[in-house]
């Protein structure tokens, strides 16, 4: 599989982003192929029809798999339509998007700043649909995240008000510095909170780059993360950590080992603790959930791309959710009313 837009992200974004673009400027040298003959028809001249009619798909990479179950509905109900995948980071997907490179941005994240930023340059903002939720199957997908503790530490579940305060500064209700603070008795009770998580941003690589970005601004409320806090490059590191020290507590991915940690459960405003199960994250009933998605790019005064169009509502159909379901990420198909929010989105 070739893998040309593989670095445009990650580490030292804005370099790597100008890297994004020349790479796609050079395959918009190329003169444009037809648009395919079944299905809904491609925007005449698209940059993502190649020169032999293929539609061209810039996915980030933990979802190549999804893609490829996906476009395999699609040419079974549009026999005329052939695909290419080009597999990179999340940056390569936006990029890719911004300058018409690929019919539409398959993300482990939504938009982040750095990408919308550039984009707002060049179209208008594009528009998301979360397809799936994200995984909890061991390494493999966009994994949903948790919260673990020192097996020491008698905390069994916090409240996703109790977290922020602990990893963020400057919150109305005040931070949570010790552990007493937090209704923790005993010789922990003095001991001050010691939070550790993935980079709190993508400008430093990681296995995980927008996570830091997810946390902050859909979790916690935009908040900052404290002067506490340590950012980890891997989630294997956070775990060590958490395993090595009785006052630590961590976010990380939950398809990790974490045999050596206890994961604790997070309850939000209603409803019981939740420590990320399957079943909750697919009732809807986890705090910390996390989504994958399918952009569409819009351009000044044009309409939503019919083709991409009619690629999500094929990802929204049962068939496109079974598909997804049987793929062996385990991303966890959407539920019947995030489905009916998405779909009503789509029609709009």
């Amino acid at each position: 599989m070739r893998t040309p837009y593989g670095g445009c992200g990650g580490g030292v974004v804005r370099r790597r982003w100008a890297l994004c673009v020349a790479l796609l400027a050079a395959t918009g040298l190329a003169a444009h192929g037809q648009p395919p003959e079944a299905g809904a028809a491609a925007r005449p001249l698209a940059g993502y029809v190649l020169p032999d009619g293929t539609i061209q798909i810039v996915t980030y990479s933990r979802l190549a798999g999804v893609v490829r179950a996906l476009n395999r509905v699609y040419v079974a109900a549009h026999p005329g339509v052939r695909f290419t995948v080009l597999e990179g980071d999340n940056y390569s997907a936006m990029a890719a998007l911004t300058f018409d490179r690929s019919a539409f941005a398959p993300l482990g994240t939504e938009y982040t700043r750095i990408g919308l930023g550039d984009n707002l340059k060049i179209a208008a903002e594009p528009v998301g649909f979360r397809i799936a939720h994200a995984s909890v199957s061991p390494r493999s997908g966009v994994p949903v995240l948790g919260v673990i503790v020192n097996r020491a530490n008698p905390v069994a579940s916090l409240s996703m008000a109790q977290l922020t305060r602990m990893f963020t500064v400057g919150g109305p209700a005040g931070d949570i510095a010790t552990w007493g603070q937090a209704g923790v008795a005993g010789p922990l009770a003095e001991r001050e909170v010691h939070p550790v998580g993935p980079m709190p941003s993508d400008y430093t690589d990681s296995e995980d780059p927008q996570a830091g970005e997810f946390l902050s601004t859909d979790k916690m409320g935009g908040l900052n993360m404290n002067h506490r806090y340590v950012g980890m490059a891997r989630y294997a590191e956070v775990v060590q950590r958490v395993k090595e020290d009785v006052a630590a507590i961590g976010i990380t991915a939950l398809n990790v080992p974490l045999g050596d940690v206890k994961v604790i459960g997070l309850k939000s405003e209603t409803g019981p603790a939740s420590r990320g199960s399957a079943a909750d994250i697919a009732a809807g009933r986890y705090p910390l959930d996390r989504f994958v998605y399918i952009y569409l790019r819009v351009g000044r005064g044009i309409p939503l791309d019919s083709f991409g169009k009619d690629y999500v509502r094929m990802a929204l159909s049962d068939e496109g959710q079974r598909a997804i379901a049987a793929e062996a990420a385990g991303y966890i198909p959407l539920n019947a009313g995030e489905l009916a929010e998405e779909r009503a989105r789509l029609d709009r």
